[in-house]
């Protein structure tokens, strides 16, 4: 071989060599029954839903993928055809097989190589059953007598959640299951809400505990821990009993040095906007959908609040939860602030990081970017308003 010819070839060798080594994980298996559809893997991000990879099934149904393993923490992901998921958890470069058949895709799947993936894959089987309960009861109590249903209801519910409570949470609280617990919704509703009830708090502090033990760098371990902390100073008995006064106020101070959990969606002419390129004005971050009876009368509200208070430093970030996206479209491009859609719908990983329970729901937030106040009545709206723009 010519010395030219080697040099070159040990150029393209080292050039290879030197290439920073990506961990991986293998997710493959079958879907039939599927033939022409195309099976999408999500990366379920604390604060997005991104697609990572994709194909088009034959009339076997064999997929493979092959990406890039989460760092620092565990992560969740799914496969998902049409509206039918399978959801995953993912910690490490293990090799994961899933089968199934599309119609029966959700509920009756197989999964192999992950016991946290089977153990997840009986939490939600334990969700999607409790929900069809629920229908069940609707249907048998109908509109004849609603204070019975309604106890019915928080009767179920209560069973259930100290059911995951004790199987999936309390018991391996250092586990992903555990995490994914705290987050499940029942009807929009987080099924935990550490900022009223004092023993949700708890789990919620159980399992950020474990998870600065094990995974004490990552984005998910800051997040939880600072909801924990914050859940635990809000449902404290006393100032002065279960919690400390000096502890109170250095939990307040690691929410407040996190700042917001940043949103990026599209708007209605699709282009990204990131909540963050807003600091420095006083902003309402609102998540609506424009599709429900309350929205034309809330967006004239919010309208008359902008005109008042935009030439002062006041904008609003708006969060559309609406399906329907045209019908957002219209109504987005004839609104003079932010709006953007999270196509997620109720299924958004926003939804579950600022804790929202209901529509509409908003955030007062400071030139700083921290968040200033939740407000529940909006008459109050105004004056606040003011008051940060002094």
């Amino acid at each position: 071989m010519k010395r030219s010819n080697l040099i070159a070839v040990l150029l393209a060798f080292l050039a290879v060599a030197c290439q920073p080594q990506v961990d991986r994980f293998t997710l493959n298996g079958q879907i039939s029954q599927a033939d022409g559809k195309t099976l999408y893997l999500d990366h379920m991000a604390l604060d997005k839903v991104e697609v990572l990879d994709s194909v088009k099934l034959d009339a076997e149904g064999n997929f493979a993928f092959n990406p890039a393993s989460p760092k620092d923490c565990f992560d969740f992901y799914r496969l998902r055809i049409d509206n039918k998921v399978v959801n995953l958890v993912i910690d490490s470069t293990e090799t994961i097989t899933v089968s199934s058949s599309l119609p029966v895709m959700q509920t009756d799947y197989t999964v192999e190589g992950s016991k946290d993936c089977s153990k997840l894959k009986e939490l939600v089987l334990r969700q999607i059953e409790f929900l069809q309960d629920l229908r069940s009861v609707y249907s048998e109590y109908g509109n004849s007598n609603a204070v019975a249903l309604e106890e019915k209801i928080m009767e179920m519910v209560d069973v259930f959640k100290s059911d995951v409570m004790t199987e999936f949470i309390l018991s391996t609280p250092g586990s992903p299951c555990a995490y994914y617990a705290l987050f499940l919704s029942i009807n929009g509703q987080l099924l935990y809400n550490p900022q009223t009830d004092r023993q949700d708090a708890r789990c919620y502090a159980a399992v950020a505990t474990q998870m600065d033990i094990k995974y004490p760098d990552a984005v998910r371990t800051t997040h939880l821990r600072n909801v924990a902390l914050k859940g635990m100073a809000k449902t404290s008995p006393s100032r002065n009993n279960d919690v400390s006064e000096e502890t109170i106020q250095k939990f307040e101070s690691l929410i407040e040095e996190t700042g917001l959990i940043e949103i990026e969606l599209p708007d209605y002419k699709g282009n990204n906007r990131k909540l963050s390129d807003l600091k420095g004005n006083v902003v309402l971050l609102d998540f609506t959908a424009f599709k429900t009876d309350y929205s034309p009368n809330y967006n004239l509200m919010l309208r008359t609040l902008y005109n008042k208070y935009a030439d002062k430093g006041f904008n609003i970030y708006q969060v559309s939860l609406d399906n329907d996206e045209s019908y957002w479209v219209n109504t987005a491009s004839n609104l003079p602030w932010v709006c953007v859609r999270d196509e997620s719908s109720v299924y958004s990983t926003y939804l579950k990081s600022y804790n929202v329970q209901r529509l509409p729901t908003a955030f007062l937030i400071d030139r700083d970017g921290n968040i200033f106040d939740r407000p529940d009545n909006t008459d109050e709206l105004d004056g606040k308003i003011a008051g940060l723009l002094e």
